[in-house]
């Protein structure tokens, strides 16, 4: 294992860690709100034991890396910690390309990123896997409506989110889940700036993978995830709903699609098929 600590173009600095052969292809992977990197040893652990090269990477004030005093969105991550680590990724690997695997707001963040760097996407990026990662169905239903407006109520006037077991290991910024409700209640992904992520993500031309859980009704209802794999353009675009209907080991609830036991020789096996093929081909 080995670690590297990343300094951020706005003064943070991130902890990038590698596992794996030295040789392999080459596969990032980070997690989602409420949680680290430590939420993807599983799937990283699998990844490096089949021959990949694995970096995984904790978003400022997660995980390894030092706490921060001032809020942040999925744009901030996007932009300066997806960014930075992936420079520095491809400095270390000699610019070879990579797959990246985000889960949940992890996969939000690399569709920001690839949104606002599509010729860098392009070039880098060997294909994308974004697991329950989604911006515009939570509040598909009045019920789920409702919950979501009472939540964004609840967290207006904080600036963090207190870790607990119902939400996960790691406290969040209030600013990021705020701009989250507030895409799924307009069921618009569109930045601060007015950039439309869906309309920019049709000139990114690159293979993606996205899974959902069947279970998962609430964070990533599969809808959304759905919607958001395909806002890529490129002709290698694939969806899967994970779930027993599908032939799946049981009905994935937003977690234990990338943290589960059955994920591991359910789930984790053909995402490594995919990025096998999309690696081999990108060489």
């Amino acid at each position: 294992m080995r670690r590297v600590d990343v300094p951020t173009r706005d003064g943070h600095s991130i902890v990038l860690t590698r596992i794996g052969p030295a040789r392999g292809a080459v596969v990032v992977v980070t997690h989602g709100t409420f949680s680290s990197a430590s939420s993807c040893q599983r799937l990283g652990r699998f990844l490096a034991a089949q021959g990949f090269g694995v970096w995984l990477f904790d978003w400022r004030g997660h995980g390894l890396n030092q706490s921060v005093s001032h809020d942040y969105d999925l744009e901030t991550v996007a932009e300066h910690d997806v960014d930075s680590a992936l420079q520095e990724i491809l400095r270390q690997e000699q610019g070879r390309s990579m797959v990246f695997i985000g889960h949940s707001g992890g996969g939000i963040a690399a569709a920001i990123w690839a949104a606002r760097q599509p010729e860098r996407a392009q070039a880098h990026l060997a294909g994308l896997v974004l697991l329950a990662a989604q911006t515009t169905h939570a509040a598909a239903t009045f019920s789920a409506r409702i919950a979501i407006h009472g939540y964004r109520a609840w967290i207006d006037r904080r600036q963090w989110l207190i870790a607990s077991s119902m939400v996960g290991p790691e406290s969040e910024s209030a600013r990021l889940m705020r701009q989250w409700c507030h895409w799924n209640l307009r069921r618009s992904f569109v930045g601060k700036d007015g950039m439309d992520y869906p309309s920019s993500l049709a000139q990114v031309r690159i293979p993606v993978l996205a899974l959902a859980g069947s279970a998962d009704r609430v964070i990533a209802p599969w809808r959304g995830c759905e919607a958001l794999a395909r806002a890529f353009a490129g002709p290698d675009v694939e969806f899967l709903l994970c779930g027993k209907a599908a032939g799946f080991a049981e009905d994935y609830s937003h977690s234990r699609l990338l943290m589960s036991g059955n994920a591991q020789s359910d789930v984790f096996p053909r995402i490594a098929q995919w990025i096998r093929l999309r690696s081999a081909l990108d060489q």
